[in-house]
């Protein structure tokens, strides 16, 4: 029969292991997927250096993380599909997320030059959608193991930046950014 001391000490135990719990839960994040993807979560976060590309208007820009918000980085090409739909939509909810606290930065890694992604982007309505100009993704693939971002596993592919500028995670493919489960994972990544 355990004694006195022995049960104190095991409810003790049990106690702090169930109160520890939930710190454990709340340590990562929720999760988001679609039919094909889900979001990849980085372990450890690395933060996102800031890339020297160009502007739509050809002129040298830095696309990095907003400090104090959350940053949504979407890689993307003329030639893909998805990104047809995605970056109309973002345009459409640009002010939503700015209203949460929540930047959108885009990337062409377009082989084509300017004039052609200017003009897609033109064909496509998005007008205010922040949007720089990396050909053939030179500027991410010259950062090097520094940076985070990459195409390399596909396009489309969107990172999340947390308000101090690390790079939470990535999701390949098309999904709804304005969703339940997307609003839940940015929200936590907002607390953070």
């Amino acid at each position: 029969m355990p004694s006195c001391s022995m049960t104190r000490r095991l409810a003790l135990q049990a106690s702090l292991g169930l109160l520890a719990a939930p710190a454990v839960a709340e340590a990562r994040l929720p999760q988001f997927r679609t039919a094909r993807y889900q979001f990849i979560e980085f372990d450890p976060v690395e933060p996102m250096a800031p890339l020297a590309l160009q502007g739509l208007d050809g002129k040298p820009a830095i696309a990095k993380p907003v400090p104090g918000k959350v940053c949504l980085i979407y890689l993307w090409a003329t030639w893909c599909p998805v990104c047809r739909i995605t970056l109309p939509r973002f345009e459409r909810q640009l002010a939503d997320f700015r209203a949460r606290d929540v930047e959108i930065a885009s990337i062409s890694t377009d082989e084509r030059d300017l004039a052609h992604v200017r003009a897609y982007l033109g064909r496509l309505g998005v007008k205010r959608l922040p949007a720089f100009y990396d050909r053939g993704g030179k500027a991410l693939a010259a950062a090097g193991t520094g940076q985070p971002l990459s195409a390399a596993e596909g396009l489309p592919v969107i990172y999340v930046t947390d308000r101090r500028g690390g790079v939470r995670g990535y999701m390949l493919g098309e999904a709804d950014w304005a969703s339940p489960q997307a609003t839940a994972l940015l929200d936590h990544v907002g607390r953070l």
